[in-house]
């Protein structure tokens, strides 16, 4: 059993956990649940060796310990798997997997025994490609299962899950709850920390909750409900109305016709839609299907080798650039907000304004007052937690980290943004207002097209929905005439 007594860790001076005493059942899923800078991954992080400097004590087996690193906590049988994903790009799934532990022949590595290894340690997850193959060609789903593969290989007892079904489609999720239940079974002991209520009463046998830095209940699974732990998570806040934003009844922004593309990590086929002004256009499939590679298509980044017909305001147009993108008013907003979205060592203030210094430029200077203004006017409408339009990006949790993205977006003044699985990692709370924000940039005339992993969450936001199955468009549905199963049945069918 692994104990925590009157644990607290303050960051800059500012506090952010307060006296915790919690004891982790052994051969149990514990999930560990709260919103955004609630101190889930603070407290998890010095459970699994990742903080080392705190007050308080851990308790393991009976011994009191003290990890100096993340590699002292698996010498101790603990491995902590992180919501950001912890991988080197420019090596294969094989090579990450036993980074630092690569088995020998002769004292040079054993690349052999490397991929065999690998490739069957991911064949419980239905990995579709070989183990040699680069991670930066991965999707960032299909990344965190290399992740979950490598912990298991450590043989530790206690495993630390932070939000690791936040890249992943229901399927790929099923597919990792069969793996947590199984190691559960083999008396190993998972903390599971999740801000999807729903999977944590399906895989947790005890759940602990935290709010503001305190826990605020710990109960077992079976003696709780959803109503009972939102209240727990959210204190005396209430819930935003259920909202629908749904909208196809405007003009003609985006046509793409019987479109094919082919350089992508996912080619794709038979693309064809029409977005309007004011619509948010939903797209979904299981991992793998070319949801992400489509809106790197639409922006420019990908697939410059394509057929078919696009059409830009009633105008032929061909996604050359991001550039050009951004200058036609087509912007992307990055599922990965940590490589791709975040200059992790920058100010928020920078992070929001830096794609529109030139707003705020005066006879070749720039006019800092008006750009802190504005800025700090968005992060006000969009409720970023801060203590300062100085503070460092990486400093915010990551629900904060990603309004400060959608801050950028905005202050560019699109005409289409391209939304890539926006509430990843994202609480209760800030999904919520997250989608009366993507209903009030709607209600304004510009259009939004979005990825997402759960479907309720299309259905909820979205007019229409197009669904992929492995890179082919195999429906375009109004949201109104299905339900999930009936996307699903779409979703599965190239598979």
């Amino acid at each position: 059993m692994i104990s925590l007594r009157n644990i607290d860790k303050s960051f800059s001076g500012v506090q952010v956990l307060f006296n915790i005493c919690a004891d982790i059942e052994d051969n149990k899923v514990t999930a560990v649940i709260g919103e955004n800078g609630a101190g889930k991954s603070t407290l998890m992080n010095i459970a699994g060796g990742a903080i080392s400097e705190y007050s308080g004590t851990i308790i393991l087996n009976g011994k009191e310990v003290k990890f100096r690193n993340t590699r002292d906590a698996n010498d101790n049988g603990i491995t902590i798997i992180h919501q950001e994903l912890n991988i080197l790009p420019d090596l294969t799934a094989g090579e990450n997997i036993f980074l630092g532990r690569e088995p020998l022949n002769h004292s040079l590595i054993d690349y052999k025994k490397i991929y065999e290894q690998s490739d069957k340690i991911l064949k419980p997850f239905r990995f579709p490609f070989p183990s040699d193959i680069k991670m930066r060609r991965l999707s960032v789903g299909w990344q965190q299962i290399v992740e979950i593969a490598r912990a298991l290989t450590l043989n530790s007892q206690i495993i630390i899950m932070d939000e690791p079904t936040s890249a992943l489609s229901e399927n790929e999720t099923g597919i990792l709850f069969e793996k947590i239940r199984y190691l559960r079974d083999q008396g190993k002991t998972i903390l599971f920390i999740s801000h999807r209520i729903s999977e944590v009463l399906e895989i947790s046998d005890n759940i602990i909750v935290l709010r503001d830095g305190k826990i605020s209940a710990s109960v077992k699974t079976g003696e709780t409900t959803r109503e009972e732990l939102i209240r727990h998570m959210a204190g005396e806040k209430t819930a935003s109305t259920l909202n629908s934003y749904k909208n196809n009844s405007g003009d003609e922004v985006l046509k793409l016709e019987n479109i094919s593309v082919e350089g992508s990590s996912v080619n794709l086929s038979d693309i064809d839609f029409t977005l309007h002004k004011g619509e948010v256009l939903g797209v979904a499939g299981l991992l793998g299907s070319g949801r992400t590679e489509l809106l790197k298509f639409i922006f420019g980044e990908s697939g410059k080798k394509y057929k078919g017909k696009i059409f830009f305001k009633n105008k032929n147009y061909s996604p050359s650039s991001a550039a050009a993108s951004i200058k036609n008013g087509i912007i992307y907003l990055p599922e990965n907000r940590k490589e791709e979205g975040i200059f992790a060592d920058h100010s928020i203030q920078f992070n929001a304004a830096v794609s529109v210094l030139e707003k705020y430029e005066s006879y070749g200077l720039l006019n800092q007052t008006r750009e802190r203004t504005s800025v700090n006017e968005k992060f006000s409408d969009l409720h970023v937690k801060r203590n300062s339009l100085d503070q460092k990006i990486r400093t915010l949790s990551g629900g904060n980290q990603q309004k400060v993205l959608l801050a950028r977006i905005l202050l560019t003044d699109p005409e289409i943004i391209l939304l890539d699985d926006p509430t990843r990692g994202i609480d209760i709370s800030s999904k919520d207002e997250i989608y009366d924000l993507i209903g009030e940039i709607s209600s304004k005339g510009i259009s939004i097209i979005i990825t997402s992993s759960e479907i309720p969450e299309l259905l909820r936001l979205c007019s229409r929905i197009l669904i992929l199955s492995d890179g082919k468009q195999t429906a375009l549905i109004n949201t109104s005439e299905k339900d999930s199963h009936e996307i699903l049945k779409y979703a599965f069918k190239q598979l």
